[in-house]
């Protein structure tokens, strides 16, 4: 078994809050092995030991909430390609995006065992070049990444900071009940991922019908833990130490470009993984039954109107 050790603190927190116990990874992650192998429209995947830790802390070691999100991760790579497929990272459009920094994790955490802290600037995208699933994809792709290296990711969760300065209405007119409903599935159903809270700044007119829309999609746990400081981004700081912060959000780790760079850098050196993993997903039709359909887990795509703004 090929996996990274914890640090104490993290090692300490894992089995007080996600049941982790060293006694019972490499039977937990042999099983699921013995599970995947037993699903034929899973068979052919082979996923690495720590893939399958970082579901397995992400379900705080339930094997059976892991299978689940295993298999609807897997699922939703073949359905959502627009999210989870075509993601070389020298693609020309995902260099120009990652150019962008629409989503940068701080490179520091508040403490040894504490969460990853993520910005997400949607005000960059320019709704003329660019859609939110671009965002979104990019975002996916990072979140790979911590799932694969950061072990307070994946330990202590994340927390988001969603900075919608510069946000237009043609950008929030994408943000559709069924673009809503594919993101959030992914995040809440496919993707290991413990949100801690949820920090929204700088908000546009506008914002409050596309905030609706999320909130509809939100299980009551995730509704909670967001808050939304409007214009008041400097209220952040009693959350997220300004040590932490690039200096543009009033920090002192360096500038917006230098982890703009970091981050654009860090996906470069995956490309290897990400190309492997483009035939990683499920084929539905050797699913037992009834194959999955974007239809039965989304409903019929186009049913929703466009949002209207006043």
């Amino acid at each position: 078994m090929t996996i990274r050790p914890l640090s104490a603190a993290l090692k300490k927190k894992a089995a007080k809050e996600i049941n982790e116990d060293d006694r019972r990874i490499a039977t937990d992650i042999t099983a699921l092995r013995h599970w995947l192998k037993k699903q034929p429209h899973l068979d052919a995947i082979q996923p690495t030991d720590q893939w399958l830790l970082a579901f397995l802390r992400g379900c705080k070691f339930s094997l059976e909430r892991t299978k689940e999100k295993l298999d609807m991760y897997y699922t939703l790579k073949a359905l959502v390609p627009e999210f989870l497929s075509n993601r070389d990272p020298m693609d020309p459009k995902i260099q120009e995006i990652l150019k962008l920094g629409l989503f940068l994790p701080l490179r520091k955490c508040q403490g040894e065992d504490s969460s990853r802290t993520c910005i997400v600037r949607v005000g960059v995208l320019d709704a003329s070049k660019y859609h939110l699933t671009d965002v979104l994809k990019i975002a996916f792709m990072i979140t790979e990444i911590m799932m694969l290296e950061d072990d307070n990711f994946n330990v202590a969760g994340e927390e988001v900071i969603v900075d919608m300065k510069g946000v237009g209405i043609s950008v929030l007119s994408q943000w559709t009940p069924t673009l809503a409903k594919k993101a959030i599935s992914c995040y809440e159903k496919a993707f290991p991922v413990r949100v801690r809270s949820n920090y929204i700044i700088s908000t546009p007119p506008g914002f409050e019908a596309a905030y609706a829309i999320l909130k509809t999609f939100l299980g009551e746990k995730l509704k909670k833990r967001i808050k939304v400081y409007n214009q008041d981004y400097k209220a952040i700081h009693h959350a997220v130490p300004q040590a932490m912060l690039p200096t543009e959000y009033g920090g002192q780790d360096g500038s917006l470009q230098e982890l703009i760079e970091y981050w654009k850098l860090k996906v470069e050196n995956y490309r290897e993984w990400f190309v492997a993993q483009e035939t990683a997903r499920s084929d539905e039709a050797k699913r037992p039954g009834a194959p999955t359909t974007s239809s039965t887990l989304f409903g019929v795509d186009g049913s929703f109107r466009t949002l209207q703004f006043d």
